[in-house]
């Protein structure tokens, strides 16, 4: 580049020089130059020009310059005057004999002496170079020029530039006007498409115009010089041309040594996979080389055959001698000589086992000849099984079915050939002289068995393992014996006959006892049928049960669930209900939803008292007088049209139930018999005591309709939660179940009888109680009571907590609230005094309701506690830590339930205990930040483990081996070991185990991407982290770990 700009300064030097040197030609007098005239190059580019490079100068002033003082460049040399004279050729002759008359230069006589010099010097310049004299550009040249005009010469002499050129007319327009305006002009690297030699041409030429000025400094001409550059540009291309192609045939080399070097991998690993092939294969193979049998290559099978000897480029001859006059060589001289392979079965060899002692060997095998491509053999392939196990196997089995008295046989179906042994022979009682055909075996079978026996149709058995048993007639003592035969096809080549093996052997004793076996059973099966009835039945109503049970904790669940959501509903209109003013509309509208909440908090109670969660205030009660006490109650709700007969007598038992409980079961199943019924019919309500029951008797309860009754695959299922016969909104499918679950609860029973047609009769028997029968009370009026102390109110769920605060708060009561045991015990030691502790008995985290409310009755024995649960529980299905005095609040209760009860426990009086000091600060605060030590051999994995113990409020130091491990072990405590299993080195386990050793009280977690990896400890289990392991993976171990340190510091 920087060659180039300084031969475009050389030239453009020139140029001004010659101006001047022209202007300074003897006999012409020094004019100032005329002023530069601008020039726009845009109009450049048409007619297919473009000019990459071009300045315009005005002319230069400097008068001292002359041809004598141009630049001595190194290429730069003067010519004598002969050279000068030579340079004058044809073109010069032409100028010369040119008739400029006719063009605006006039004749030549009349030229100037100046325009004589200029003349002459672009004729013998050695460039080629034009004149383009006055405004229309008539051209003079020189030779130079005339090879570039190509046939437009000698024509273009004297002639207009502009018509000469038609093509590129308005450049040359633009460039004469520019030099008339004296500036001077350079265009390098100029494209034109001109007409040369009779065809339009794409060209490239460097340009340079220098204006030719008289004495005055007027502009007469422009002086040109023109370099076509045409055949460097194309080479230039060409060149770009070659080295495109040369950069995308590197692109393909590469490619294609790219694939070369992938197929040479893929046959590098194709070759290793058959070397694996052939030392894994179980047949014994070898390569065997030239006349002499040379070993080449064997497998683990062939080196296990001849005892791992050295036979490698040894021939077999030298390798195996005692093989040699054994035949093999022979062999395998007539394979290799003929090229016929050789296929031998079942033949011995006699190989020394290296210790002085021969062992036999028997061997199937095949030697095939390996030729080259012009079909020469060059080597032997061996490739066998050894067969000795096999050959024993069948001597000792031979051995066996005469010992056995086991017959065989060979079947040929298509050539009827039946070959037996001495042991067949013999079940059968036939001589051995006797030749044994199909129709012989036919005629000894009882004639009875023989379309079943099998033996007229041993040609056509399907199952190859067919079994059957026939009598047959023995043939030497004539008595009656069983024959048991099996066959089996044996698979065959397809040019060979079909074949079958089979055995038989004497089953008559075997028959006899089988015989004498039924005789037994017979008398066991009449006595067994009846115990297996029972047990069929027993078996039944165990797996209803155990289906009842299943669904029971399924409805106890959602029933929790919407016991919640119904309280935090309940709570929210009760607030409104309190804070509303006096319009009747609204609270019209509020007690609808109050009471829609009501028949939720129904429907959660029969779906709990079907689990029997729902708890019991069971009374010894006379099922008598209150049968007779609901007859009123049931008339109303049958209707007219049903008659109703209670049969009630006065002596009967007593028994332990909850008498609401008992009543709204009664009036479930009557009001269930009048929708069978159809409002017409009868209703028989019986009572009676059954000594016969369990439990010294059971009180009897029996309720029958004369209905539609219903199916056994109905009733099977009346019991079940949401099962109903009734149309879509005539019933819930819950009363039944609520019957089933609270007799069951109360330790009763209950059965249902019906038929289609016959009505239903539901049974219940309840056991029987002794004492005094309690009086029925009315249900009290409670009146919502205030109060002014402190409640700590522990709730996890936001928008219960929230409505149970507000209700507190609404009765006058200051409240504290907590989300879990851990923060209740928080606000407990800092909040002064508390009156009340309010918790729910669900309660998740590390401090359940239970240890919440030991440690409150510990160090706060002046603060009544109260709990409550969507669960209803019943007290036996409380946390056995859980005191029997605390009172229980279910789920969803009103404002006055909670009211009573709240101020029903802060004015009941308390049993003083004694306080336990520092009850509160049982779990040390080193329990809720661990100390990890973490082994990990992997740098990254060992970082990262550690930054997230840091995330999730735990201390760590990591180590990258068990080594650097126990060495810290022996110098700090720790927590927490985390180690990885696969540790380079010693394993994750056996460092556990050692750790363990050092530090008894250490907890240990191991992290394993193979799963569950069991690591027995001294004191214990590993706990597991398989990987790749998640936050709350971790964390749900770091919280047992804390939860167990905090129990072990409590206690």
């Amino acid at each position: 580049m920087r060659s180039a700009v300084a031969r475009s300064s050389r030239r453009l030097s020139c140029l001004r020089r010659s101006r001047v040197s022209i202007t300074h030609l003897p006999g012409l007098h020094d004019r100032s130059s005329a002023p530069p005239v601008p020039f726009d190059r845009a109009q450049f580019g048409a007619d297919g020009i473009s000019c990459p490079a071009a300045s315009n100068r005005a002319g230069d002033d400097d008068k001292s310059d002359t041809l004598q003082n141009l630049p001595q460049s190194p290429s730069f040399r003067r010519m004598n005057n002969a050279e000068c004279s030579a340079l004058a050729g044809p073109t010069a002759r032409l100028v010369a004999q040119h008739d400029w008359s006719m063009t605006a230069l006039g004749p030549r006589a009349g030229w100037s002496a100046r325009l004589q010099a200029l003349a002459d010097v672009v004729v013998r310049s050695p460039v080629p170079s034009a004149l383009l004299w006055g405004p229309e550009g008539i051209l003079l040249y020189n030779d130079g020029y005339a090879v570039i005009c190509g046939r437009k010469h000698p024509a273009a002499l004297g002639q207009s530039a502009l018509d000469v050129w038609p093509e590129a007319r308005a450049f040359n327009a633009g460039v004469i006007a520019a030099g008339q305006a004296g500036q001077t002009q350079v265009f390098e690297g100029a494209r034109f498409m001109l007409e040369r030699d009779g065809e339009l041409r794409e060209s490239w030429f460097d340009l340079y115009y220098a204006p030719v000025v008289d004495d005055a400094g007027n502009v007469e001409g422009v002086l040109a010089t023109v370099i076509e550059t045409t055949d460097q540009v194309h080479a230039a291309q060409e060149r770009e041309r070659q080295a495109t192609e040369l950069r995308r045939l590197n692109v393909e080399l590469d490619g294609q040594r790219a694939r070369l070097e992938a197929a040479n991998q893929q046959l590098a690993g194709n070759m290793a996979f058959l070397n694996e092939l052939f030392q894994r294969s179980p047949s014994f193979m070898a390569v065997l080389l030239g006349p002499e049998h040379r070993f080449e290559l064997t497998n683990a099978s062939y080196d296990a055959l001849i005892q791992n000897r050295a036979v490698h480029g040894l021939p077999l001859r030298e390798a195996l001698p005692e093989v040699a006059a054994q035949g093999f060589i022979a062999l395998l001289d007539s394979v290799y000589e003929t090229g016929v392979a050789y296929h031998g079965e079942n033949l011995q060899v006699m190989l020394d086992r290296g210790d002085g002692t021969v062992e036999r060997r028997i061997l199937d095998f095949i030697y095939q000849p390996l030729k080259d491509d012009a079909g020469q053999t060059y080597g032997v392939f061996v490739e066998g099984i050894d067969v000795t196990a096999h050959a024993l196997a069948e001597e000792r089995l031979r051995v066996a079915q005469e010992a056995g008295e086991v017959g065989t046989f060979e079947w040929y179906p298509d050539s009827a050939q039946l070959v037996v042994s001495d042991s067949y022979r013999r079940l059968w009682g036939i001589p051995p002289d006797t030749p044994v055909t199909q129709d012989l075996l036919v005629g000894m079978v009882e004639p009875a068995w023989r379309g079943v026996s099998g033996v007229a149709r041993l040609g056509q058995m399907s199952n190859p393992l067919e079994y059957v048993e026939y009598p047959v007639t023995h043939g030497v003592t004539g008595e009656r014996r069983w024959i048991a035969r099996q066959g089996q096809l044996v698979p065959q080549g397809p040019d060979q006959e079909p074949r079958y093996l089979g055995v038989i052997y004497d089953v008559t004793d075997r028959k006899a006892a089988e015989q004498a076996l039924r005789d037994l059973n017979e008398s066991l099966e009449r006595r067994v049928s009846s115990e297996v009835a029972e047990r069929m039945k027993a078996e039944d109503a165990l797996r209803h049960a155990q289906k009842m049970e299943a669904v029971g904790q399924l409805a106890s669940g959602v029933a929790h669930d919407f016991n919640n959501v119904l309280q935090i509903i309940s709570s929210n209109l009760q607030l409104m209900d309190l804070e509303l003013g006096a319009s009747p509309q609204l609270r019209a509208r509020l007690g609808h939803a109050i009471a829609a909440v009501e028949r939720g908090s129904k429907l959660s109670f029969q779906l709990l008292a079907f689990a029997r969660h729902q708890p019991l205030q069971p009374v010894v009660t006379d099922l008598t007088r209150l049968l007779r006490d609901m007859v009123p109650l049931l008339q109303r709700a049958l209707g007219d049209g049903i008659a109703l007969h209670v049969d009630a007598p006065l002596d009967l038992w007593g028994t332990s139930v909850d008498r609401y409980q008992l009543e709204n079961a009664v009036l479930n199943l009557a009001i269930n018999a009048r929708d069978a019924m159809q409002g017409s019919g009868r209703l028989d309500l019986v009572l009676c005591n059954d000594p016969s029951g369990p439990h010294g008797g059971q009180v009897c309860l029996t309720v029958s309709d004369t209905g539609c009754g219903m199916p056994p695959e109905v009733a099977a299922k009346v019991f079940e939660p949401f099962y109903t016969t009734k149309e879509p909104g005539k019933g819930t499918g819950l009363g039944l179940s609520m019957v089933y679950g609270f007799v069951r609860q109360s330790g009763g029973e209950i059965h249902v009888d019906s038929a289609p047609g016959q009505g239903t009769r539901i049974r219940i028997a309840l056991p029987r109680a002794d004492g005094v029968h309690a009086a029925a009370a009315p249900e009290p009026r409670v009146a919502p009571l205030r109060g002014d102390e402190t409640i700590l109110l522990v709730e996890d769920d936001p928008a219960v907590r929230s409505a149970a605060s507000d209700l507190l708060v609404g009765l006058g009561y200051r409240v504290l609230t907590a989300n879990n045991g851990e923060q209740a015990l928080d606000v407990l030691r800092g909040a002064g005094r508390v009156d009340l502790l309010f918790t729910d008995v669900s309660m998740p985290g590390r401090v359940d309701s239970a240890e919440l409310v030991c440690r409150t009755r510990a160090s706060l024995p002046d603060t009544a506690i109260l709990l409550t649960s969507g669960h209803a529980l019943d007290r036996s299905l409380l946390d056995p830590r859980m005191p029997a005095s605390i009172e229980l609040l279910p789920k969803p209760y009103s404002l006055a339930q909670l009211a009573a009860t709240v101020r029903q426990q802060l004015d009941a009086p308390r049993s003083p205990a004694a306080g336990v000091a520092g009850a509160f600060d049982a779990t040390p605060e080193a329990a809720a930040r661990l100390h990890f030590l973490v082994v990990e051999d992997d740098r990254d994995a060992c970082e990262l483990a550690c930054e997230i113990l840091a995330a999730l409020g735990c201390r760590a130091t990591g180590v990258a081996s068990a080594e650097e491990a126990l060495e810290l072990l022996q110098r700090s405590a720790f927590d927490v070991l985390l180690t990885d299993f696969n540790l380079a080195g010693m394993r994750g386990d056996q460092l556990a185990v050692r750790a363990s050793t050092l530090q008894p009280q250490l907890a240990v977690i191991v992290s394993s991407g193979e799963g569950t990896v069991p690591v027995a400890l001294p004191h214990g289990a590993a706990l597991q982290l398989p990987k790749p392991y998640d936050l709350m993976q971790l964390q749900g171990h770091i919280d047992t770990l804390q939860q167990a340190r905090a129990l072990a510091a409590a206690h």
